[in-house]
C-alpha cells in the first residue's frame, strides 16, 4: 500500500465551504472548557454536523459511515463517533464536520486543551492502515490562505508513550504543542503536505482573520480499492469546547440478595436476620470510583445478630454468622451502550470497618480474593470465566455469595459498579447497581 500515507491529507467539503458563515469575527480568546453532547440528530444535513454525502456534489460516490454508534468512549461511556471506509471502486473518506459562528485564532486553540480520543477496530481494518487511525482536523485560514490542518497519529505519541493508533484499544492523543499537523495547501511558509509542530502554525498563522473556521473528525482517502479501516473517536477537545458523542441512555444495575441463614421472625434484630434498602436507580455518575452509602446509593445490606444469641448480650462473642446469595444485574437499554470485555468491581462496607477475613464472598460459583479498600472497606474485581460483552438491549449478571465469617457487628452493606474495556481493560464506567428488595 505504498500511496497509503501520501493519501491521509484531506480537503474541505463543498457543503462545508457553503455552510461556513460569509463573514467570520476571529476569536481572540477561548472561554473554559464545556461539555457538548453530539447525539445522532446532531449529525446530518440538516444538524451542526456535517457528513460527507450532505454534500450534494458527493451524490453517486460511494460513502463511509459517518454515525453516532452504541461503541462506548473510554471517558463517559455512553457512545462514540463511528467512522469507517471499506474497499469500493476506490476507498473513500468518511468524515463529520463541525464549523463555529465565528474564526477561533490558532494561537488561542494552541493555548488550551486540544486533543481526542481514538479507536481503531482490528479485525474489520487493512493492518497497514491501522497505525493511521482517524484525524483530527482543523480547516482554516493562515495568512489570508485557505487549508486544513490534520493531525498526524502515526507520528505521535499517545498518553501511553505508543506511537500511532494500536488497534482494539482506546488512546488519548493530546494534539498541540509539539504534535505534528500536516497542511493540506501550501500556506505560508510551510509547503502543500508538509508536517509541523501545531506551535508553529499558531506563531505562523497570526494575520487578520487568520485561525480555525471548525472541526473534523476524518478518515482520509486510503488510495487502495482493498484497503478498508474501522475507527471510533470521541471527546474533541477544541477552543474550550469537548465534544461528547452519545446514545440516548445508559446502563442501569442493581443487587439483588436473600439470606440463606434466616433470622427469627418474633425478634427482628436477632441473629441472622437480612434487609435490603430499596432505591430508585440513579444516573450513573462519570466520576465515580466506587460506590458506598456515602455516594448516595442504598447498597444491599446484609445484617447478622446483635451478638445477642449463644452468648447472650448486646455485645456478647457467639453472635451468629450471617448469609446471603444473590444476583447484580447490568442493563443497557435498547438505546444504550455497547460495553466492551465487562466485569464487575463489588463493595463491602461496614460501620467500623471490615478485614478480609471477617467475611467469604464466591462470584459466579467461585472464591473471590477480597482486598482492603479505603475508610475500611473490602473490594473485589469479578470477571466473566470467558469474555462477555454488554450490547444495547443486554443484561450481564454475576451471581455472589457472602458469609460473615465472625459474630456479626452491624450490617455487611454490598454495593457494585460495571467495568469495561477503556483505555485499558477493566475501567470504572461509573455506572453503580443500587439495591433491591427480595
Amino acid at each position: 500500500m505504498p500511496r497509503l500515507a501520501a493519501c491521509f491529507a484531506a480537503s474541505l467539503t463543498t457543503a462545508a465551504v457553503l455552510a461556513v458563515p460569509a463573514v467570520l469575527a476571529p476569536a481572540t480568546a477561548s472561554a473554559a472548557v464545556v461539555h457538548q453532547r453530539v447525539t445522532a440528530a446532531d449529525l446530518g444535513p440538516q444538524g451542526p454536523w456535517l457528513r460527507l454525502q450532505d454534500d450534494p456534489s458527493n451524490a453517486g460516490r460511494p460513502n463511509g459511515v459517518q454515525e453516532v454508534a452504541p461503541f462506548a468512549d473510554p471517558v463517559r461511556f455512553n457512545g462514540s463517533l463511528h467512522l469507517s471506509v471499506a474497499g469500493a471502486a476506490q476507498a473513500q473518506q468518511a468524515q463529520a464536520a463541525h464549523y463555529f459562528n465565528r474564526v477561533a485564532g490558532f494561537a488561542a486553540i494552541g493555548a488550551n486543551p486540544l486533543s481526542y480520543d481514538m479507536y481503531v477496530r482490528g479485525w474489520t481494518s487493512t493492518p497497514s492502515a491501522v497505525t493511521f487511525g482517524a484525524n483530527l482536523q482543523l480547516p482554516g485560514f493562515c495568512q489570508g490562505a485557505f487549508t486544513t490542518l490534520s493531525f498526524q497519529p502515526q507520528l505521535a505519541t499517545d498518553a501511553q508513550g505508543r506511537t500511532g493508533a494500536v488497534a482494539d484499544t482506546w488512546r488519548h492523543f493530546d494534539a498541540g504543542g509539539a504534535a505534528l499537523w500536516r497542511t493540506s495547501r501550501a500556506v505560508g511558509t510551510f509547503a502543500a503536505g508538509s508536517d509541523h509542530p501545531f506551535s508553529d502554525y499558531a506563531a505562523a498563522c497570526n494575520a487578520a482573520g487568520d485561525g480555525a473556521i471548525g472541526v473534523i473528525a476524518n478518515v482520509g482517502r486510503l488510495g487502495d480499492a482493498a484497503a478498508s479501516l474501522d475507527t471510533y473517536v470521541d471527546n474533541l477537545t477544541v477552543n474550550g469546547t469537548v465534544y461528547d458523542f452519545a446514545v440516548a441512555r445508559t446502563a442501569t444495575g442493581r443487587v439483588d440478595l436473600t439470606p440463606t441463614v434466616p433470622g427469627d421472625p418474633g425478634n427482628p434484630g436477632g441473629p441472622g436476620t437480612w434487609s435490603a434498602d430499596g432505591s430508585s436507580s440513579a444516573a450513573p455518575s462519570a466520576q465515580a470510583a466506587q460506590a458506598s452509602p456515602a455516594d448516595g446509593v442504598a447498597p444491599a445490606a446484609l445484617k447478622g445478630g446483635n451478638g445477642g444469641g449463644s452468648g447472650g448480650g448486646n455485645g456478647g462473642g457467639g453472635g451468629a454468622a450471617c448469609s446471603a446469595e444473590g444476583t447484580v444485574t447490568f442493563t443497557s437499554p435498547a438505546d444504550g451502550p455497547f460495553y466492551s470485555s465487562v466485569g464487575t468491581r463489588l463493595t463491602l462496607s461496614r460501620k467500623g470497618g471490615l478485614a478480609p477475613d471477617d467475611v467469604t464472598l464466591t462470584a459466579n460459583g467461585e472464591p473471590v480474593s477480597l482486598a482492603e479498600g479505603p475508610g475500611g472497606t473490602l473490594v473485589a474485581t469479578v470477571t466473566p470465566p470467558t469474555v462477555v460483552d454488554l450490547g444495547p438491549g443486554g443484561t450481564y449478571r454475576t451471581t455472589i455469595a457472602l458469609t460473615c465469617n465472625q459474630p456479626a457487628a452491624g450490617p455487611v452493606s454490598v454495593a457494585a459498579e460495571l467495568l469495561a474495556q477503556g483505555y485499558e481493560p477493566l475501567q470504572p464506567t461509573g455506572v453503580v447497581a443500587t439495591a433491591g428488595r427480595r
